[in-house]
């Protein structure tokens, strides 16, 4: 019963934050639900009401993000990037899933060149797919690897329908029959490949955050002036940790959300953030 609430209440966030943040939303509402019972297209297409389209499996984990950026504005951008918005930025985008915070940035930020990764092929082909439909492939790369401590392969638990929850194995997702080899770059590499100061770093790789944090030279941080990132429970790690590590480097908390079972947002900056 509460299971079945809990699902109500959710359908009915969706529902009412649709029209607000969609052109399209009577579609898109009709393909989700017809999904639920078995039905509808493989593919959701979101006519954002910022002009942006973003496609996605019709599936719910693929779709949280469009809503959490376009409904939620769950990075905060306008805040976030703060006095970064009037020059040229580089930004890192680790995770990049379907491209929802890669696409928005850009429209965000004409500035903005953004290297954003994502391990998962399924993922990844959607992440090209809306770079391209909606302009941005002069100032989005798409590279289809996890950004890690070190350089090789690893296996990624991956569903293949763009689940928002595919982990490295090693970042304590179970090792399962949909699970991938994928390859993997060293946070200290990818830098190196993008040839210009990072200003701003995102995060968001299922546990994945403290390997590459880690594993990278202190030194490579010295040009990031942000880094917003989801933090998750992985065994023998924690977000107080990571936060000091990052304090250390002169990337100090400027705002953070945390649930107390070891998941949670944190958004960093050099300098205060009002």
């Amino acid at each position: 019963m509460r299971e079945r609430l809990r699902t109500l209440t959710y359908d009915a966030k969706r529902v009412a934050q649709s029209p607000g943040a969609f052109a399209n939303w009577p579609r898109v509402l009709g393909d989700m639900a017809r999904e639920r019972f078995g039905g509808g297209p493989s593919t959701l297409s979101f006519a954002t009401r910022t002009g942006l389209r973003i496609d996605c499996p019709n599936r719910p984990g693929a779709r949280v993000p469009i809503y959490e950026i376009f409904a939620e504005d769950c990075y905060r951008f306008d805040w976030f990037l703060g006095s970064l918005s009037g020059r040229p930025i580089q930004v890192m985008d680790i995770g990049g899933h379907i491209g929802t915070f890669a696409c928005r940035l850009a429209q965000l930020h004409p500035s903005a060149r953004i290297s954003s990764y994502e391990p998962s092929p399924t993922t990844a082909a959607f992440l090209r797919r809306n770079v391209e439909q909606n302009g941005f492939a002069d100032r989005i790369t798409v590279t289809e690897a996890a950004i890690a401590s070190s350089t090789g392969f690893a296996e990624l638990d991956d569903n293949g329908a763009g689940s928002g929850l595919n982990g490295l194995v090693s970042a304590g997702h179970g090792s399962t029959a949909t699970s991938t080899k994928v390859p993997t770059i060293a946070f200290d590499e990818a830098l190196a490949a993008i040839g210009r100061p990072v200003d701003v770093v995102k995060m968001d790789c299922e546990g994945g955050e403290y390997d590459l944090v880690y594993g990278s030279s202190p030194a490579g941080w010295d040009s990031v002036q942000r880094v917003v990132l989801e933090y998750h429970r992985v065994p023998g790690q924690s977000w107080e940790q990571l936060r000091d590590w990052f304090a250390q480097r002169g990337l100090t908390v400027q705002a953070h959300v945390g649930t107390g079972d070891g998941l949670g947002s944190a958004w960093l900056s050099r300098d205060a953030l009002s």
